[in-house]
């Protein structure tokens, strides 16, 4: 990790190293392609830190936020961490999302790795057109999951600070709803 100078050097270590998956209360190291990858998730996922994520090369959208926070705060980079969800108060199978996105020469950078269609640094003018970009590439997966109207309007983006390690599934939502809310009336 001390020889990675670049983002772009840091999206091709983990391309190269970091696979999705997650590790269990229970030890287990979950990799998306497992077939019991999704059985106990909830139950048994828990928040990484970056040795974890060394020593298991996994880690989902959310562990990898934490894993590049470190690394572009520890390069001087002004940073955000963004989560979106379909917040709803009945039980959903829709996904969730974590990004990092960083300022560099007066461009806002949305760096993606644990989505495998948007691998890849993305660069925008302003950091409202990057959530704009990435609000409509969220809806766009929503609709494979026949999600209606009324659900897409409870989308609901956050910027979040770090949270604890180790942490479950459900602190993690909690974390990451209760966070700052994001205006949708300036993304639509």
């Amino acid at each position: 990790m001390d020889n990675i100078k670049t983002p772009e050097e840091l999206l091709k270590f983990m391309e190269s190293n970091i696979k999705y998956g997650y590790l269990g209360k229970n030890k287990k190291v979950y990799y998306f392609d497992d077939e019991d990858f999704n059985k106990d998730w909830l139950d048994q996922y828990v928040l990484e830190n970056n040795k974890d994520i060394l020593k298991n090369h996994c880690g989902t959208c959310w562990d990898q936020v934490e894993f590049e926070r470190d690394w572009f705060l520890n390069h001087g980079y002004e940073i955000k961490t963004i989560y979106e969800m379909v917040l709803l108060d009945y039980k959903n199978n829709y996904p969730t999302h974590a990004y990092l996105v960083y300022k560099e020469d007066e461009k806002w950078c949305w760096f993606e790795n644990s989505d495998f269609n948007n691998q890849g640094i993305h660069k925008f003018n302003s950091f409202e057109e990057l959530i704009k970009n990435q609000y409509y590439k969220y809806v766009s997966l929503l609709k494979n999951y026949n999600i209606s109207d009324e659900e897409i309007d409870k989308i609901i983006i956050t910027d979040y600070e770090r949270p604890k390690e180790h942490i479950s599934a459900s602190e993690y939502y909690e974390h990451t709803i209760s966070s700052k809310r994001i205006n949708m009336d300036d993304i639509k």
